[in-house]
């Protein structure tokens, strides 16, 4: 039978594991996951639930998730936050800062971020409860990602500027400061400002390649193709999206961005063959942002006529403005524009151009709320 002693000792190996991830530590986490398993599964074997800890139980499933998604964060899925969910909700506790927290991070990756937003702010009610300055390092990283994935780049490097001044005076967390190295190059790539982008990449990526962690490296090696991608220069990203691409075969972003290059160099054929595997890990994930990207994209590389076309960005455009990604409604609205441009569709070319101008204003005022 399990004593509170032992759970006590599960409960120091928790944090330990926590604090391994937390600093990107990746082999020390797999190796105290082994350890912590096994204590667990005695656990869940004990036939009576009152000798079980659920608060416990609750902390291993939620560390659980944290870790999957330190190990691929690309296959986050719906499901993933399933196991946590058939816990009673924690109340106001260290347990509901993670919850909210790490449910923040998973409607995150599934381009939920209305959602995301509202358990991130929840999270920071509940920070006064894990009195731990790196945590809070943590959290301003995450928020960092948050505001460069809806479209705001200055809050993102803010953020990521504050998480990184705060790693950089603690020994043994050089990876949490290349880790704000590399949104503060996304956010600079974002802003157009490509040489302050390479020289955050470059120095996150001399800090991976010093460690050997080829899943960071691949990392970078994608926000470089971005990068490159987003200056057209679409030879020199698929190069590295490529090796990316390669080496992670279900990098749903990578995919996305190296059959978009493709179709900008009129190579339809190896872009059709892209977006459809891209559709199917999205679809798989349930991952509604990269799913809607590549469905627009399937129409415009199969050069589709203005009606088709028209069916399937409107139905895009529906997850864009749920969940305010007005640059993507303008991007999308001027491209159903030009398309009617060009088939003599003058009057919907007209009306799309005014409702890509209204996005753009969205757009612009949701930026002066900040």
């Amino acid at each position: 039978m399990y004593t509170a002693t032992s759970n006590e000792k599960v409960m120091e190996l928790l944090n330990t594991w926590y604090i391994e991830m937390r600093a990107r530590r990746i082999g020390n986490a797999q190796r105290l996951k082994e350890k912590i398993d096994i204590k667990i599964q005695k656990l869940k074997n004990e036939k009576e639930e009152a000798l079980q800890d659920q608060n416990l139980l609750l902390y291993y499933s939620l560390l659980d998730f944290r870790y999957n998604y330190l190990i691929d964060n690309l296959g986050i899925s719906k499901d993933s936050f399933e196991k946590i969910n058939s816990f009673e909700a924690p109340g106001d506790n260290f347990l509901a800062y993670y919850y909210n927290f790490f449910k923040g991070i998973h409607s995150n990756e599934l381009g939920n971020y209305i959602e995301a937003k509202e358990h991130y702010e929840k999270a920071e009610t509940f920070l006064e409860y894990v009195p731990d300055e790196l945590e809070k390092a943590e959290f301003y990283y995450k928020l960092a990602t948050y505001h460069y994935d809806i479209q705001q780049a200055l809050l993102s490097i803010k953020y990521a500027t504050k998480a990184k001044d705060m790693y950089i005076h603690y020994s043994g967390y050089e990876i949490n400061v290349a880790f704000c190295d590399n949104i503060l190059g996304l956010s600079c790539t974002y802003l157009k400002e490509w040489e302050l982008a390479e020289e955050h990449y470059t120095a996150a990526m001399s800090q991976f390649q010093k460690i050997g962690e080829e899943k960071f490296i691949i990392m970078i090696r994608h926000n470089l193709g971005w990068m490159y991608a987003t200056q057209n220069l679409s030879v020199l990203a698929i190069r590295y999206l490529s090796e990316v691409v390669e080496k992670s075969p279900k990098h749903y972003k990578a995919i996305y961005v190296k059959a978009k290059e493709h179709f900008k160099l009129n190579q339809t054929e190896l872009a059709s063959v892209l977006i459809e595997k891209g559709l199917e890990i999205c679809n798989d994930l349930h991952q509604e942002e990269y799913k809607n990207r590549n469905l627009i994209l399937r129409e415009m590389n199969n050069n589709s006529p203005a009606e088709q076309f028209e069916r399937v960005v409107l139905e895009g455009i529906k997850y864009f403005e749920r969940e305010e990604l007005y640059y993507n409604v303008q991007e999308y609205y001027e491209a159903l524009a030009t398309k009617f441009y060009e088939e003599d569709g003058h009057s919907k070319a007209s009306k799309y151009f005014h409702l890509g101008l209204q996005a753009r204003k969205k757009a612009f005022d949701k930026e002066a709320l900040k």
